[in-house]
């Protein structure tokens, strides 16, 4: 096994066990499932929608990061719109599988305004298989171990104002900085918190013609003891049958290099209720040098979309596809 392969494995399970970084679900096509980064999306969609998404990271490195998930968004009578989602991270010998259900009320705070808040309840689980990492002493037995945290319950809160063209929000997914640890016997200890992660971001749309529709967005990242991160899309739609554009992320920690990754998406509806989503990133940071050939990041997603009864005064901005 190749020496970065190795580090990908070993990485979450030093010792002692202190670890910080993104906990939370993130995708390049957070266009394509909104509740993913704020539970006052729920219910903002103008249809109704279920789908599932998967991303692939760094492709053929063993441990590399992955992630699948499965949600659903309804928008609701008296104004209130819910979304529920089943999420699983998978890095090296770690897998955190994470259900969640999001409550969101949208009320009108002007002619053209809206203002929705979310709350979110979340249950997780979190198993580190240390069996599964490559031991070069088999005579260790601390890699004999498969940790388990059991149920772990936290819950955010978001807000987000929209018209028909432009939308701001903001969200905290976990408003609780849980600490985990695991004991078992033989003296192993695993200790982890779940940090602070804080999402703002912006977006409108803009008609260029009768058939295609520009769809600029910036979306920011922080959460503790990890870097900060901004990422910019820029989407066209055209006849609500193709969207496609770029997509930058930057990044704060190479002092020479302020870009983590570029890419592209491109969406397609087809059948009338179905939509498919790819994108692409390559990397643009030291990263690209650690494996050879370079390894991509890969996602897609299927929609499903149906008609809700429930209409509201605006419809919602099309920045989320």
């Amino acid at each position: 096994m190749k020496p970065f392969k190795i580090i990908i494995w070993i990485l979450p399970v030093l010792l002692p066990f202190m670890l910080y970084a993104q906990q939370e679900p993130m995708y390049g096509q957070y266009l394509f499932n909104n509740t993913v980064i704020n539970p006052a999306q729920a219910g903002s969609n103008s249809m109704n929608q279920w789908g599932v998404l998967a991303r692939n990271q760094w492709l053929n490195i063993d441990g590399a990061p992955k992630t699948e998930s499965i949600y659903a968004n309804f928008r609701l009578p008296r104004q209130l719109g819910v979304a529920v989602g089943i999420y699983q991270d998978r890095l090296g010998p770690e897998k955190n599988l994470q259900i969640q259900a999001d409550l969101a009320y949208h009320a009108r705070i002007f002619d053209n305004w809206y203002l929705a808040g979310g709350i979110r309840v979340i249950g997780s689980h979190l198993s580190i298989s240390l069996s599964d990492v490559p031991n070069m002493d088999p005579g260790n037995p601390f890699f004999h171990e498969d940790l388990s945290s059991g149920l772990l319950l936290n819950a955010g809160a978001g807000l987000l104002a929209y018209n028909h063209r432009s939308f701001f929000g903001i969200s905290i997914p976990k408003a609780f900085r849980n600490q985990i640890s695991i004991s078992e016997p033989g003296g192993v200890d695993f200790r982890k918190k779940e940090v602070l992660h804080l999402f703002a971001y912006g977006g409108s749309n803009i008609k260029l013609s009768d058939e295609i529709l520009f769809i600029p967005s910036v979306l920011f990242k922080y959460s503790d003891d990890a870097p900060i991160q901004m990422d910019f899309n820029a989407i066209f739609g055209f006849r609500d049958v193709l969207d496609f554009g770029p997509l930058l992320r930057s990044n704060t920690i190479e002092i020479n290099n302020w870009f983590d990754a570029v890419g592209f998406l491109i969406g397609i509806h087809f059948l009338e209720r179905w939509y498919f989503g790819y994108m692409y990133e390559y990397p643009l940071t030291d990263l690209r040098h650690a494996a050879s050939p370079l390894r991509q990041t890969h996602e897609i997603s299927l929609r499903f979309i149906w008609d809700t009864k429930h209409h509201r005064r605006i419809g919602s901005p099309r920045y989320f596809l």
